[in-house]
């Protein structure tokens, strides 16, 4: 009898269309990617001897210690890995009568145009010009240049970064891009020069331009407290047991230690993280986290350890009644769902920002019908619970947990 009855409750909701429910306030991304700093001269100094802007934006954002380009630490390799979220060689091709390379893998910002219906200006990478040398997103079926971003290059002079500075600031002010890429490329040129203090003077001017372009976005009406903005660069430079600054490029720690800040609504202040290990790959799944697309074909993962929210309540307790440890899902959870989705009263509800956490059965951090099946399979035993990571539990191991939890807990106020 109660098996018919659940497959009758399944029939029923599965018939029902309920659209996701997004759980952020980041409206944009902005990504900030500088060219070839060491790890060492960058946010791995606590002093911030030659970043000391970046270092004190660190309060309002969380460090990634644990970040790293672990294969390979040249730019034509891994700015472009930023893009697909994916190491893969860039391809030669005739493009409009011209010699490029392009990459063999769709990029952040055509997954967001073709998922978000963006227009391009609403969708920027922002280089100095190298012509034809400029590296170009994919001709990946079903992306390619009809989602394309705008290209917006300054003219290429002694001064690159500033010239891209200005160039951003114009773009975002005028525009409000959704999805932007800055590039900042004079630190690595001048660590191959070999002249240490020139080095030092192009790591500054980075710093300092990056702090400003976050305090243009914070001073703008429309995108300051709905903007993301993640800070790093493609690779490291030797330490001082493989050859110094002047070069990078192999395996060691130097080259592959990058750093990483990320700063906005979603993101923790004023901490550091080291563990799970980063990736610069990361970066493309992490703005699609955010802004709400999935980056199919990148192999990154989202740094959900870097997002602020954990709470304490039980996956699949939806009728917030307490329960055991480990979490059980019981029939009136079940019912009590479908009857929110027939739109008949319920009681209690765990809702954080407008979502509601303890329902989310199958953790894809939406609400929908597939959560009712997810909780019968749970209810059967033939599946476990999920949760989702934007609002991860606060998990307490049995020794922390009374046998049985009080009614009415947690308290997610």
């Amino acid at each position: 009898m109660l098996k018919k009855a659940l497959e009758m409750i399944l029939l029923f909701v599965l018939l029902i269309n309920v659209s996701p429910v997004s759980a952020y306030e980041t409206e944009y991304v902005v990504v900030v990617l500088i060219d070839g700093v060491r790890y060492t001269e960058s946010l791995g100094d606590p002093t911030g001897t030659y970043c000391p802007r970046m270092t004190a934006m660190c309060t309002e954002g969380v460090v990634h210690d644990s970040a790293f380009n672990d294969a390979a630490t040249y730019t034509a390799m891994a700015i472009p890995a930023t893009w697909m979220g994916r190491f893969y060689a860039l391809q030669d091709t005739n493009y409009q009568g011209n010699d490029v390379q392009f990459c063999r893998y769709p990029t952040f910002w055509e997954y967001a145009r073709a998922a978000l219906s963006l227009p391009s200006a609403k969708v920027i990478y922002v280089t100095p010009d190298y012509g034809a040398s400029t590296w170009l997103p994919s001709f990946y079926p079903g992306f390619g240049p009809v989602v394309w971003p705008s290209f917006h290059k300054p003219t290429i002079s002694d001064d690159n970064n500033a010239a891209v500075f200005d160039s951003a600031v114009t773009v975002i002010k005028r525009d409000h891009p959704v999805v932007s890429y800055i590039y900042f490329p004079e630190t690595d040129h001048a660590g191959h020069s070999g002249d240490w203090n020139y080095y030092i003077a192009e790591i500054r001017q980075a710093d300092s331009l990056t702090s400003a372009l976050w305090d243009t976005v914070q001073a703008d009406p429309l995108m300051s407290g709905k903007t993301a903005m993640i800070i790093t660069n493609d690779h490291g430079r030797h330490d001082d047991d493989h050859g110094g600054f002047q070069g990078h490029g192999d395996l060691c720690f130097g080259c592959r230690h990058v750093m990483l800040l990320a700063l906005g609504p979603e993101f923790k202040q004023n901490q550091h993280v080291n563990a799970p290990r980063a990736s610069i790959t990361d970066i493309t799944a992490t703005a699609g986290e955010l802004l709400g697309y999935n980056p199919v074909y990148s192999n990154g993962r989202v740094l959900y350890e870097l997002l602020e929210e954990t709470y304490e309540y039980l996956p699949g307790d939806v009728n917030m009644s307490g329960g055991t440890w480990p979490p059980l899902v019981t029939s009136p959870d079940v019912t009590y769902l479908v009857n929110f989705f027939r739109g008949l009263p319920t009681s209690q509800s765990c809702l954080l920002d407008g979502f509601w956490c303890s329902a989310d059965a199958n953790g894809d951090c939406s609400i929908i019908s597939s959560d009712v099946t997810k909780l019968v399979n749970v209810f059967r035993g033939i599946s476990s619970i999920g949760y989702c990571a934007d609002y991860s539990p606060v998990w307490l191991t049995p020794a922390d947990l009374p046998a049985e939890v009080p009614l009415g807990w947690p308290n997610c106020e």
